[in-house]
């Protein structure tokens, strides 16, 4: 999965460079048109096209029965339970295009989430740098000083405040505050090991602002490494089980009509490219 993500990254950050200056709905209209296009090959290659087409028509069919006898509650009932059977039917029939599809969506929505799911940091902006150690061995007090841990910081991120340790949690928490734009790296040293954590603030000048932003690193877990995937995850059984920096969750524009999240967007826009072009590919949804 490690190897994975790191191609994903690769391949996400130059596809999506050229589009860094541009407003975040332009990069977005462009891969939800390639998923929907996508979509409708799965749907091509691995569903049933004639059994979902004969039954969109006695759907049709069963709808006209409750139109035309709507005086008749029998007929009525017998249609609506008709209509109830075939759409589980039609829903049983795209069931085997979805178990397709959820993975390679999955992988595609986190990558995307990272790039225009969250606001950089503005200069002077402060924000606080959380870390998770590891959980403490059974019978070992909790209320138990600090655990040697520190953090560097480049030279364009000031640290304000000491490290502020949690015993309940397990935390330390650093206050931050972002002096000079660019993506910065922080450094962590727990137990003799060190670990990296990025931290990007924005320039208003600049002309790339939509970059990959990552707010947490974690351990190697399989789920954290499928929802997680914006940095390298930090070593099983380390000292460390995360790092997080806060972000603000970003909105982006739509067409200049409303602000909204980015995955609303491409939700609405894929599944409009979908069905502006099922015909185009012969397919039936």
């Amino acid at each position: 999965m490690s190897l994975l993500n790191a191609a994903l990254r690769a391949v996400f950050d130059v596809a999506l460079r050229p589009f860094a200056a541009l407003p975040p709905i332009v990069p977005v209209a462009v891969v939800a048109l390639v998923s929907g296009i996508f979509a409708l090959l799965v749907y091509r290659w691995t569903s049933n096209q004639p059994a979902i087409a004969a039954v969109k028509r006695r759907l049709f069919g069963h709808l006209l029965e409750v139109r035309l006898f709507n005086d008749d509650l029998r007929a009525v009932l017998a249609a609506q339970l008709r209509l109830l059977r075939e759409n589980l039917t039609y829903l049983r029939l795209n069931l085997v295009p979805l178990l397709w599809m959820i993975v390679p969506f999955m992988l595609l929505i986190a990558q995307l989430q990272f790039h225009y799911g969250y606001e950089g940091l503005e200069v002077g902006e402060r924000t606080l740098l959380v870390v998770d150690l590891a959980p403490a061995d059974a019978g070992v007090d909790q209320t138990a000083p600090r655990p040697p841990i520190e953090l560097e910081a480049p030279a364009g991120v000031a640290v304000e405040t000491a490290g502020v340790w949690v015993p309940s949690l397990r935390q330390v928490v650093w206050r931050l505050r972002a002096d000079e734009p660019g993506r910065h790296e922080l450094l962590v040293r727990a137990d003799g090991g060190a670990f990296t954590k990025s931290l990007f603030v924005a320039d208003p000048e600049g002309a790339a602002q939509w970059v990959r932003r990552s707010p947490t690193r974690r351990r190697a877990a399989i789920l954290d490494q499928l929802l997680y995937p914006a940095e390298p995850s930090l070593p099983r059984g380390g000292p460390i089980e995360r790092i997080d920096v806060q972000y603000g969750t970003a909105a982006i524009s739509f067409f200049g009509l409303f602000d909204v999240h980015w995955l609303i967007a491409f939700l609405i826009l894929s599944l409009a490219f979908a069905f502006a072009l099922r015909n185009r590919f012969g397919v039936t949804l």
